[in-house]
């Protein structure tokens, strides 16, 4: 029988120049289709537990910034107690991370338009999923929280490798097709877990770049560090490969 793994698509900051964010990051999550029912039955009784509903969605941005629903983050012993639990849940073996990242300064420096950095940005995570994740007996479903401005460049590079294969060649474009059985836009209020999971992993790539590429002084808190050790373990799985991409 086949066997079938998401991939989960969200991003951080965006391409446009004009957006304040530095860094542009395409944060995936790599889960098999079966093992997803268990995972949103875990993280809903973690929703249940802190944040009093189990459908709550986690948006990266309020729960970084700890306001709204996620107000009791500011109590710091509630806060590392949270991120402890959720950090154990995607440390599962089952579960792989893509962070693809776009440094947009250099990008720019490169001469390299809004549209360069979606394009190669979407090509390398699906090239990615498909080199690391789709082996013998595995085929592939794409899922990403849509966003009108980006949907067409995902689109643009999944029907690019349909029809020349993988940029280095280590998947034709005929396996490609057999391998990648669908395409799905969804917003938040489809409930997915795993989008969600990938939204709230996505500022951790930036966190890692600051401090890994750009060597920044700073030193971790705990939590910083718990996510940080999280990566770096993630990365050093062989057997079930993650990927952290600077494309620039």
């Amino acid at each position: 029988m086949t066997i079938y793994k998401l991939l989960s698509i969200d991003e951080s900051g965006k391409a446009a120049y004009s957006h304040m964010s530095k860094l542009f990051v395409l944060s995936g999550i790599v889960i098999p289709e079966k093992f997803k029912p268990q995972l949103d039955k875990l993280i809903r009784k973690l929703k249940k537990k802190y944040f009093k509903d189990e459908e709550i969605i986690f948006h990266s941005r309020d729960m970084y910034r700890k306001k709204g629903p996620f107000v009791i983050l500011q109590d710091s012993q509630k806060e590392l107690e949270f991120w402890s639990e959720f950090i154990s849940f995607l440390d599962d073996p089952e579960i792989s991370i893509l962070f693809i990242i776009v440094n947009k300064e250099k990008a720019r420096d490169k001469g390299w338009q809004q549209e360069t950095i979606l394009k190669r940005a979407y090509q390398k995570i699906l090239e990615e999923f498909a080199d690391k994740q789709l082996k013998l007996g595995v085929n592939g479903k794409i899922i990403t929280e849509s966003d009108p401005s980006q949907d067409f460049y995902l689109i643009q590079a999944h029907n690019l490798i349909q029809s020349k294969g993988t940029s280095d060649g280590t998947m034709s474009a005929s396996e490609y097709r057999q391998k990648i059985t669908s395409l799905s836009l969804v917003n938040k209020m489809n409930l997915d877990i795993d989008i969600q999971m990938a939204d709230a992993l996505a500022p951790i790539a930036g966190m890692m770049y600051e401090f890994n590429t750009l060597r920044k002084p700073k030193k971790m808190n705990e939590i910083e560090q718990m996510k940080a050790d999280l990566i770096e373990r993630k990365l050093g799985n062989t057997a079930n490969p993650s990927v952290f991409s600077v494309l620039i």
